[in-house]
């Protein structure tokens, strides 16, 4: 496997206003370095305000890194035009209703991407979005529906779908499957692990499930405070744990099973 995404060094200080001047710089994310095979998936995990979501975000571009880069394929992700970025790396959101217009038709959502970042005229974009559409399990017909008409996990499908439209090389999850019924979940996880097998495409899930990280995930990266304190293979993580934290987050109880595929990462 060749080296796809290279973090290197990233932090993330916010300012908050304290009336009309400017505070003191807050620090939500201490540097953080890691790097992501081509078609493997890293699971980032910990407490409530450790750090974990502001990677994710900052990797798909919704936030700026303060100081650091980012490298994918050896190319500064942070100096590419949001056209050639949206290209490369997608994301999925936690609400997956919420993200969607419910005014505008499925195939119209999913024909936006495809309008802004590439080439293609509006019949070879139909083309696609119907390609994608099976591809997520759903049918023709939903080109035409309006998102309330659609389930939960038929809505969280769409999601999903429009972050892979592109074919990026990179799709962001940031807990995008903790509102869904336990047995819509597992369906969904494993819908992501055969696109990810057809695909090549390389995962970033934020995640508080022990059991799903365990299931999909290559490397672990266990963020405490704005801190990273601890990254390896899934495998060694679970097995030799260092850090007490990533013992209780690994090896935590839960209330059901998830139904997943048999078959899990090595």
């Amino acid at each position: 496997m060749s080296k796809l995404l290279e973090v290197h060094e990233v932090s993330k200080y916010y300012v908050h206003k304290d009336g009309w001047m400017p505070g003191k710089p807050v620090c939500a994310l201490e540097p953080v370095s890691f790097s992501l095979e081509r078609g493997e998936t890293l699971a980032i995990m910990g407490e409530t305000g450790s750090g974990k979501s502001t990677i994710a975000k900052i990797i798909a571009g919704a936030e700026r890194p303060s100081s650091g880069d980012i490298f994918l394929n050896g190319q500064s992700l942070t100096r590419m035009s949001d056209r050639q970025r949206c290209r490369h790396v997608r994301m999925i959101f936690q609400d997956s209703l919420r993200s969607l217009n419910p005014q505008i038709t499925v195939g119209k959502q999913l024909c936006e991407p495809l309008i802004f970042n590439t080439d293609l005229n509006y019949p070879q974009q139909k083309e696609r979005v119907h390609q994608v559409l099976s591809q997520v399990g759903l049918l023709p017909d939903h080109y035409d529906f309006y998102p309330h008409m659609l389930s939960s996990g038929q809505q969280q499908r769409v999601a999903i779908a429009r972050a892979i439209v592109l074919e990026p090389q990179i799709v962001v999850a940031d807990e995008a499957f903790v509102a869904l019924d336990p047995s819509i979940r597992a369906q969904i996880i494993n819908l992501i692990l055969d696109l990810q097998e057809d695909m090549g495409i390389s995962f970033i899930f934020v995640s508080h499930s022990a059991e799903i990280v365990k299931h999909v995930s290559d490397k672990i990266l266990i963020m405490h405070r704005g801190k990273m304190i601890e990254f390896g293979t899934t495998k060694a993580l679970i097995n030799h744990p260092e850090e007490q934290l990533t013992k209780t987050l690994l090896h935590s109880e839960h209330k059901y099973k998830v139904p997943l595929h048999s078959t899990t990462k090595e």
